[in-house]
């Protein structure tokens, strides 16, 4: 073998067509680290290879990033296994070897050799055709920028280019690209350009059709093993025919639509909330006519009512003055009578006083009128002080002087006694009150902090807790969140009889807030720029680095902590509580006390340091109302439930006493004020006495009568007296009547003359207010003077039909114009009620409009300034924006709706459809063109056989579905485009079938994916006779060796085909290189000479990567360059080694880096 091999080396098969890889150099590239490194393949069939993990895929993916775009580069393949994370370029340019657990996340890092922004990547590869003498070279320069971002810049030159030479000295990463230029290499910023000028120097794309060889090329990397003939031919034989972007690009076409539709749902959605804006306005415009005229009419009132008055009042001068003529002619007759009448009675007078007897019954008279004025006021006084004496002394009676004067001695005796009575309780019953109202305090306190203990479940005051929530709501936080240090902690039950001392000892802390430290600072500001009320306090945790031996008679062991605390939590508390109160429990003070620095006895007693002592007796020892630690807040309930009880009975005893004082001295303050009022109603009993009273009225009556029956003539005179006098009353009366008529008379025809005058200067100003020009300098001419006086009187008509007629007596006119002004005053209200409303309704409709995010479109073309109120250009601004949707938004979204779905849409649609069954009919073809060219491959030489490949309908469920569901859509294109429901149904039929392919996208990626449609089989002809040897189909029936050698004559038929190389004959311009990756690992030994033959026979330049395992002897007689890699101390190296090199290696144990470095240079760069 090592005589054939040298023979190899030294005389070559001259079958060196084509382009082909003679030098790969890189650069900083995965864990080969800063150091060029290059391998020579010169153009031969070569082997990498080394141990696992070496770094031999590495190299491989260097040479996938130079020719393989991204989305299909198959990186790191020979190491891909389930669990094992994927490799990116990021990866590799930044040379990552490990992956370290990060605590502080919680997810795995990476650890790599370089930092982003200090280091470049260069990969490098040369390919010479050697029939052309030609050389093109390809080159990638990569670097991290600090932000983590990949940025490159792509090279092809016509021309061989080295590291060493045309890459060095990059220092400047930031000016990469500006030096690369300075060296006048050609670079391209996308690979999609730099892909295109590689292909065409290499020849990849002359007259291959839709041939692609770089997507062979990275399928032949990673194939290993062929488990199913189908599934092989349908990943590595065919293209996807990019039936997704076509998707996508029908999804971005209904989307288009789908806006569309939406714009115009928007518009009509707007154009709903502007018609109603515009229906409200034209509503508000027309009540504000209404309220115009309503005006108008208002106005016009006045000088209405003012005519008729007027006319009426100027008819009325005469009648009033015949009324006075003929009650002056009266008076004279009135006054005659009254001078006789008075003369007669002059003569009686005279003689009636000429008698003794009158002159005593005159006397009786006057004494009558006095007594009978004073018993009016008597009884009235007589009726208020036995009102009185009841109220002071119910059923006592005063009947003589005796009674009266002993009721004064009484009152005397017992008012004082009242007052001081009155003045106890006075000052008694603020006390009770006091009292009452502690009560009622202590039981609403009680209350709340029982119902906030049942609701919260913990002892902590609910005070502090409101505090609490407070910060928990300014922290944007859950409560639970930010836990009292009380609630986490409690006393063992064992040690329940030191719950009220160690209360006493760690109150203030437990009443701290434990607060995540990234909380810490806003905590602070919140409560630097409050006034709380209260005392607040937080902490927040640390990490305990070490383990603390507690002392078991501490105040801390003698503390549980709540059970789902997590356990650096407790740890950290544990050690906090105990670095504050490392104070021991002591039942009683003995020596030991005396000399502990820290201690606590059952008492209370608190030893601080050894210095201070304290005691603390605000609150009683084992008052459990009190306490703030632990979660069983039964002992604070029950404490809590006996406080209720006392409390409330203190309110019921204080709340009666409170009443029964309060009513006694109601009591004695009515009693005192009845005394006071008796004491004052009478000084004498006379003042009272109304039966003295009657008897001497009653005497004089007597006396009377007997004088006026004792004489004749006597009673005749005054008979007589009484007749005239009676008479004289009755003209005198008469004529004071017909005085008054008079002056009636004349205070009408006085106020009707002045009435006339105002009226008539009413009327002039009305007129002049109602014929006033807008501008004051011009006047009327006089036919629009005539033309206001016509609108007036419609006015007035309108008034008379709307309040009807004026009352005929000119004095109730004015009242008929007040009612009318009231009447026309509550329309002009309710008119502007209703405007308001309407206006209100309106500018809420345009609030509404301006804050709808639909109409963000429009804000900066709407305000709303309400400054100056409602005005019309307010409205005029929402109107114009209104015709502008309907007729150009509105019109223009319409026409595009209907030109996408009338055209572009199905359009889409059938291009969708087209292509798929396009790329159906292509992969047709390529079968057909792979079986032309499979035909000429002998399969098996010594049954001397050929391949063709077999296609037929996959059965697959899914993708009959996805075609029914694709036919559906289609229906309405065998349609008329003129009906608008049919389009509407194309629409809805497209929209379906879109939203089936949305719901599922694997079953979708799966379903449109053509080569999916096929299954595939493959028949073995005899090549004499064409007769049918044997199938090979799916994955079963066929062992691994005979599956690999199908997959394997397949797949470099279709490399060859791909490259565009005819089998048997020769195209030196064609690109030749195919790398495999551990392909021969899993075949036996003579299917992989049979497949490496199969290279050599089609004149492809191999590079294989082959660990250092049973199966390299196989591929040795077919290699000429190797490239051992060899990775230690973390780091990667590669080096070059001839066959006899290699071969003289094998006499030891292995290929050590030894070897590697006396046949390789290895160029350190910085």
């Amino acid at each position: 073998m090592f005589d054939s091999q040298l023979e190899l080396e030294f005389s070559p098969d001259k079958s060196t067509a084509g382009y082909r890889l003679h030098t790969l150099s890189v650069l900083n590239w995965g864990t080969f680290h800063n150091k060029v490194y290059t391998m020579n393949p010169d153009g031969r069939t070569s082997m990498i290879t080394g141990r696992n993990g070496s770094g031999k895929s590495t190299i491989v993916d260097a040479l996938l990033t130079l020719l393989v775009p991204n989305r299909v580069r198959n990186y790191n393949v020979a190491s891909s296994q389930v669990g094992s994370r994927e490799r990116n370029e990021r990866d590799y340019v930044l040379g990552a070897y490990s992956e370290v657990h990060d605590a502080a996340t919680g997810e795995g890092r990476k650890e790599t050799l370089r930092k982003p922004g200090e280091s470049y990547t260069v990969l490098l590869a040369n390919f010479y055709n050697e029939a052309y003498k030609s050389d093109v070279s390809v080159a990638q320069v990569l670097w991290c920028l600090p932000s983590g971002k990949i940025d490159k810049v792509y090279i092809v030159e016509k021309r061989k280019l080295s590291i060493e030479e045309d890459f060095n000295n990059f220092a400047d990463i930031d000016n990469i690209r500006r030096i690369i230029k300075e060296r006048n290499l050609i670079t391209f910023d996308s690979f999609t350009a730099y892909h295109k000028k590689f292909e065409s120097l290499l020849f990849m794309d002359a007259d291959l059709g839709t041939r692609s060889p770089m997507a062979i090329f990275n399928q032949a990397v990673c194939i290993k093993d062929v488990k199913d003939l189908t599934q092989f031919i349908r990943e590595h034989m065919l293209d996807d025919g990019g039936s997704k972007e076509k998707l996508l690009a029908l999804q971005e076409r209904f989307d288009d639509l789908r806006s569309t539709h939406r714009r115009i749902e928007t518009a009509s959605y707007q154009l709903t909330q502007l018609d109603e804006i515009r229906e409200t306005h034209l509503a508000y415009s027309k009540s504000c006519q209404k309220r115009e005229h309503a005006e108008k009419i208002r106005q016009a009132i006045e000088p209405f009512y003012a005519q008729v008055e007027s006319d009426r009042r100027v008819e009325w001068v005469d009648e009033l003055k015949h009324q006075e003529e003929a009650e002056r002619a009266r008076l004279k007759t009135a006054r005659i009578d009254v001078d006789r009448l008075r003369d007669k009675l002059s003569h009686l007078d005279r003689a009636l006083s000429d008698s003794d007897e009158n002159r005593r019954l005159e006397q009786v008279g006057a004494e009558l009128d006095r007594l009978r004025d004073k018993r009016e006021v008597v009884t009235k006084r007589s009726a208020t002080f036995e009102r009185h004496l009841s109220s002071w002394e119910k059923g006592s009676v005063i009947k003589s002087e005796d009674d009266f004067l002993g009721m004064r001695r009484d009152l005397d005796a017992h008012l004082p006694r009242l007052e001081g009575n009155i003045s106890d309780l006075d000052e008694k019953i603020p006390e009770i009150s006091y009292q009452l109202r502690k009560a009622n305090e202590k039981v609403v306190h009680l209350e709340d902090e029982r119902d906030h203990l049942l609701d919260s479940n913990a002892n902590v005051p609910v005070d502090i807790s409101r505090l609490r929530k407070s910060l928990a709501e300014e922290l944007d936080r859950d409560v639970a969140e930010l836990p009292f240090v009380a609630e986490l902690i409690q006393v063992v039950p064992d040690e329940i009889k030191w719950n009220g001392p160690i209360e006493r000892l760690i109150r203030t802390t437990s009443l701290s807030i434990i607060l995540p430290t990234k909380l810490a600072a806003k905590a602070a500001a919140y409560l630097e720029e409050n006034h709380l009320g209260e005392r607040l306090s937080f902490i927040c945790p640390s990490s305990v680095t070490k383990d603390v031996i507690y002392d078991l008679d501490s105040a801390v062991a003698k503390l549980s902590f709540r059970p789902e605390l997590e356990k650096g939590r407790l740890k950290w508390l544990r050690q906090y509580l105990y670095d504050l109160y490392p104070h021991l429990c002591f039942e009683k003070r003995d020596n030991k006390y005396d000399e502990t620095e820290n201690a606590l006895t059952l008492e209370g007693l608190v030893k601080t340091s050894g210095i201070l002592h304290e005691k603390d007796d605000t609150y009683f020892l084992e008052d459990a109302s009190n306490w703030v630690t632990g979660w069983d807040v039964s002992p604070k309930q029950k404490t809590l439930d006996d406080g209720l009880i006392k409390w409330r009975e203190e309110v019921d005893r204080s709340g009666r006493a409170h009443r029964e004082a309060e009513t006694e001295r109601q009591s004695l303050r009515a009693k005192l004020r009845s005394g006071v009022q008796l004491q004052a109603c009478a000084n004498e009993f006379s003042d009272i006495d109304g039966l003295g009273l009657s008897s001497r009225i009653a005497e004089l009556e007597e006396e009377e009568r007997v004088i006026v029956g004792g004489s004749d003539v006597l009673k005749k005179l005054k008979d007589d007296y009484s007749e005239v006098a009676e008479n004289l009353e009755n003209a005198q009366n008469k004529r004071d009547e017909i005085l008054r008529r008079i002056g009636g008379v004349e205070a009408r025809s006085e106020r009707n003359d002045s009435r006339l005058v105002a009226l008539e200067s009413l009327l002039q100003k009305c007129k002049d207010e109602l014929f006033q020009p807008e501008d004051s300098e011009t006047e009327f001419s006089e036919i629009e003077i005539e033309k206001l006086e016509e609108a007036l009187d419609i006015l007035y008509k309108e008034i008379e039909n709307d309040f009807g007629k004026a009352p005929e007596e000119p004095d109730d006119i004015e009242e008929a114009a007040r009612e009318a002004t009231h009447k026309i005053d509550s329309r002009i209200s309710k008119l502007e009620s209703g405007l308001d409303k309407l206006r209100d309704k309106n500018v809420a409709a345009m609030q509404r409009f301006i804050a709808d995010g639909r109409n963000q479109a429009f804000r900066d073309e709407l305000s709303l300034d309400l400054e100056e109120g409602y005005q019309e250009e307010t409205y005029t601004m929402f109107d114009e924006v209104r015709i502008q949707i309907e007729e150009e938004d509105l019109a223009k979204n319409r026409e595009r709706f209907e030109e996408l779905l009338r055209v572009q849409v199905p359009e889409e649609v059938s291009g969708f459809s087209e292509s798929l069954e396009s790329h159906r009919d292509r992969i047709r073809k390529r079968i057909n063109e792979l079986n032309d060219h499979l035909v000429r491959v002998t399969f098996d030489r010594k049954e001397d056989t050929y391949i063709q490949l077999k296609f037929e309908d996959a059965g697959d469920d899914g993708v009959r579905r996805f075609k029914k569901l694709r036919r559906h859509a289609l229906e309405a294109d065998l349609e008329s485009d003129d009906d608008d429901e049919r389009r509407r149904e194309r629409y809805h039929r497209v929209e379906q079938f879109l939203g089936e392919l949305e719901a599922d996208m694997t079953w979708t990626e799966r379903v449109i994916d053509v080569r999916n449609w096929f299954k595939f089989r493959a028949d073995e002809f005899y090549k004499e006779g064409d007769g049918l040897r044997q199938s090979y189909s799916g994955a079963a029936g066929k062992s691994g060796g005979e599956k690999n050698r199908l997959a394997s004559t397949i797949l470099a038929t279709a490399i060859a085909y791909q490259y565009g190389i005819d089998v048997g004959g020769k195209q030196t311009e064609t690109f030749r290189l195919v790398a495999v990756d551990e392909m021969f690992s899993k075949t036996d030994d003579e299917f992989s000479e049979y497949l490496l033959d199969l290279f050599k026979e089609f004149h492809l330049q191999l590079l294989i990567v082959q660990p250092l395992d049973a199966k390299i002897h196989v591929v040795q007689k077919f290699v000429e360059r190797y490239h051992v890699v060899e990775r230690r101390d973390g780091l990667s190296f590669v080096g070059d080694l001839s066959v006899r090199e290699y071969l003289g290696s094998k006499s030891k144990e292995e290929v050590t880096l030894g070897d590697i470095r006396g046949s390789t240079e290895v160029v350190e760069t910085e």
